[in-house]
């Protein structure tokens, strides 16, 4: 196994998963989701994809609203999670257990959205690989949301250790970058109530320009990037990218 590249099979579990759960408030949620709306420009009703899908975080808030939400994501946990709290809440809802490269659909969705850093795991291949499933899953003229790390964002303010807490659990990171594979690699280390875990995760740190172009390849046009979901201008030094990209109506 690549370790670099299959991390993630294993990642998301134990402590990680109990902190992830954790990660985020309701008011939080329904601001984002806000921002979802608006930047995939979603009509009433529309058929939307979130991939991956995690705990259903957002999914849930979405369906919430009217909108028909399918939810792709390879870890069973996650999506234990997220039927349980949609049945919760009397929401009829897709989930898919599956590799979010592989995605069935085609011309399916009016928009799709890829959040909290999940883009880039995979070597050039399985990343692009994944941009060409979601750019076929969607209808012509629909919107596609990934937000990420990038160069501009990483590099600026690099640090190779960092600490605080997520939840109830205090995270320990351990940064390095790999400049032959273009990846940083992080080790993690976990603590919560006494008990500790260790875990590692890779991620492949692209450009603006090369997602962009990324994007292109895979059939979408209207490249625009933001440093917050409330489409604050983008710049070197920014915390964040959130990209938004059209799929071509040819």
């Amino acid at each position: 196994m690549n370790r670099q590249t299959e991390w993630w099979q294993s990642f998301f579990s134990g402590l990680w998963l109990d902190a992830q759960r954790q990660a985020k408030t309701e008011e939080q949620t329904r601001a984002e989701a806000d921002a979802i709306e608006k930047l995939l420009q979603l009509a009433p009703g529309a058929k939307v994809l979130d991939v991956p899908c995690g705990q259903g975080r957002l999914s849930i808030e979405l369906a919430s609203r009217g909108y028909h939400v399918t939810g792709v994501d390879i870890t069973r946990p996650l999506l234990d999670d997220a039927q349980r709290k949609a049945i919760e809440r009397q929401l009829e809802m897709a989930w898919e257990e599956r590799d979010m490269r592989d995605l069935p659909w085609h011309e399916e969705f009016d928009g799709a959205f890829c959040v909290w850093g999940s883009f880039g795991y995979f070597d050039g291949d399985g990343n692009a690989a994944f941009i060409k499933a979601v750019s076929r899953a969607l209808k012509p003229g629909a919107r596609f949301l990934v937000d990420l790390p990038v160069a501009e964002t990483v590099f600026p303010n690099f640090r190779d250790r960092a600490w605080g807490p997520f939840g109830d659990t205090l995270i320990l990171q351990a940064a390095r970058y790999d400049h032959v594979h273009g990846r940083v690699d992080v080790d993690w280390t976990l603590v919560q109530e006494g008990k500790m875990a260790k875990s590692f995760s890779s991620i492949r740190i692209y450009t603006y320009g090369e997602l962009c172009r990324l994007l292109e390849e895979a059939g979408f046009t209207n490249c625009e990037g933001y440093a917050s979901m409330s489409q604050e201008p983008f710049k070197l030094g920014s915390p964040w990218l959130y990209l938004v990209a059209t799929k071509d109506l040819k």
